[in-house]
């Protein structure tokens, strides 16, 4: 019953949390886009201005200010405007691989020889400037530097997704680390020594909320020819068995974490309510496989039997059913 009453009211107080800062620094992410089109002369595409800004407005309070709590704070604004710069970059960086915008060799210039780099197109300039204002705000250079050298390293492999040119082991390792290496980036951000226990959190979360994407975005990924183990996955079950294994991998390295349990308890139910999304894509998902041995072949599917809707009343009961089934530390 304790256990209870505490669920309710700490998911109750998370929600109207994430509901009022997602508004606000939505808002703070579009003023901070009309600063840079201003500075450089130039515009978004309005596509990549609503990812930079949807994309931090549910980043930051799920996800950073979780990990500032370990402090017993939130964000501070500067950090806030590095994880916005952070989204302007991963954007910019999605739109030059995936539309060819620069060449690969330009590609690691820009990242990794920025100051040699001559930009020309708006993009260019507005990537660079946002990544060495990041790179001066952070302390640990060569760990970060690593980090980002293995996130580039697994985004190049990851153009291999296209066609389905990866066997399934090497598309599950390239997931993980797409997924983990660009959330711990983020780790660098936050103006506090990160353990290595809450580095491990950091990376763990990422794969998670990598392999919760790809599993709202089957019927887009196999649209586009991209594989993914969402939509490679031959049993709902099974895809569920090993989600799961991940999840309760994250359940013990935030354990592991060198603060009160208090502070772990409530980083546990932060992190729970982003592991219930993926659990939801799977129950749909089961639904669909039934008692049969697999799946059907999901590309015949129609897109409203992959699409998972929030707002239906009965996926927002299991969000609140899966965050409290994996909210406590056990």
């Amino acid at each position: 019953m304790l256990y209870f009453c505490w669920f309710w009211s700490r998911v109750i107080h998370l929600a109207f949390h994430t509901i009022r800062s997602r508004k606000r620094e939505t808002r703070r992410a579009d003023a901070l886009i009309r600063q840079l089109e201003a500075r450089f002369a130039g515009r978004f595409q309005p596509a990549t201005s609503r990812k930079i800004a949807v994309s931090y407005g549910i980043y930051n309070p799920m996800i950073c200010d979780c990990f500032a709590r370990l402090d017993g704070r939130s964000t501070t604004p500067e950090e806030k405007r590095r994880y916005m710069l952070y989204f302007v970059c991963s954007s910019l960086f999605d739109d030059f691989t995936d539309y060819g915008l620069i060449t690969p060799g330009q590609l690691e210039d820009i990242s990794f020889h920025p100051e040699d780099y001559h930009p020309e197109s708006f993009d260019e300039k507005v990537f660079l400037y946002a990544h060495e204002e990041l790179w001066k705000a952070v302390e640990q250079k060569d760990a970060y530097d690593r980090v980002t050298r293995a996130l580039f390293e697994a985004q190049r492999q990851s153009r291999l997704q296209a066609g389905g040119h990866l066997g399934d082991e090497a598309l599950y390792k390239v997931t993980s680390a797409k997924g983990g290496n660009s959330v711990l980036l983020c780790r660098y951000y936050l103006q506090r020594n990160a353990s290595p226990q809450e580095e491990a959190c950091w990376y763990q979360i990422g794969v998670l909320i990598q392999l919760t994407n790809d599993l709202y975005d089957i019927h887009k990924d196999l649209k586009e020819g991209f594989s993914t183990p969402a939509n490679r996955m031959r049993s709902a079950y099974g895809f569920e068995k090993y989600f799961t294994g991940q999840i309760m991998e994250m359940k013990r390295r935030i354990a592991a974490l060198p603060v009160s349990r208090r502070r772990r308890q409530n980083c546990s139910l932060s992190m729970a309510g982003i592991y219930a999304f993926g659990l939801i894509a799977l129950h749909q998902l089961k639904g669909i496989q039934g008692a049969a041995e697999q799946l059907p072949d999901l590309s015949t599917l129609a897109r409203k039997d992959l699409v998972i809707d929030m707002e239906k009343p009965a996926n927002l009961a299991r969000w609140f059913r899966y965050s409290y089934r994996y909210a406590t530390l056990g």
